[in-house]
């Protein structure tokens, strides 16, 4: 089975084919105001560097949101467009379910340097709007809640153990993060901010083999909004 997956949510695009499950290669692309080429230009150095084409494709993976509300749209056409004229199943996940998998069900902190990584907590935050952010607690256990609505510069940690901080939110905004928070958090590098393109298809090889498929005729969108939310203060 050969898979493309990719995720369209934040100011970086990351894009990755696996076959059999085994990731192929990972692209990234700073994104653009023109997102729709740009992620459709990534796709084809993809298919290109692996010699593939698009009609070789059997299976797609998408981040659903929250995150840039017209980018992540963008996102699902091009995945549910996709789906529908090649007849291919389509799978997805919220954005902060795939932080979730990848920082606290795998040693992506051991590989990051961290020691005791089982001693730390782990947030998620993705931006909203202005100094405006989502953020997320996660945990190998449980599920995720709705989110926190926190404004950059008037928000710092309060778990009181340390914390490894996470999520598209830090793209464009690690410099001001670590500013803002200081040595009260662990803020991971721009680079490792997003789960890749490379991880995200070995798991939606893994996901459409097991039958989890959205339908490409339903929206499932995730924009994040809690009950009665509240701008930040």
């Amino acid at each position: 089975m050969r898979v493309l997956a990719f995720d369209m949510t934040a100011s970086r695009i990351t894009v990755g084919i696996a076959r059999d499950g085994n990731a192929v290669g990972r692209w990234d692309a700073e994104a653009t105001r023109g997102r729709s080429g740009t992620l459709d230009a990534l796709i084809d150095q993809a298919l290109s560097e692996s010699n593939w084409t698009r009609q070789d494709i059997d299976g797609l993976g998408v981040v659903t949101g929250p995150g840039s509300l017209t980018a992540t749209r963008i996102g699902w056409a091009t995945a549910s467009g996709w789906a529908l004229a090649g007849n291919i199943p389509v799978t997805g996940w919220p954005a902060q379910a795939t932080q979730r998998r990848w920082w606290c069900k795998t040693d992506a902190l051991s590989r990051l340097g961290i020691a005791n990584p089982e001693e730390h907590a782990v947030a998620c935050v993705i931006h909203h709007r202005g100094d405006e952010f989502y953020l997320y607690h996660l945990s190998t256990d449980g599920e995720i809640g709705q989110p926190e609505s926190i404004q950059l510069g008037k928000w710092a940690p309060t778990t009181g153990i340390p914390t490894v901080l996470v999520g598209s939110g830090i793209i464009g905004y690690r410099g001001r993060w670590v500013e803002s928070i200081g040595q009260s958090a662990v803020i991971v590098s721009e680079d490792h901010a997003l789960v890749g393109g490379d991880v995200l298809a070995e798991w939606a090889t893994e996901a459409i083999s097991d039958g989890h498929l959205l339908d490409p005729l339903k929206s499932p969108l995730d924009y994040g909004l809690p009950p009665q939310f509240r701008k930040a203060t």
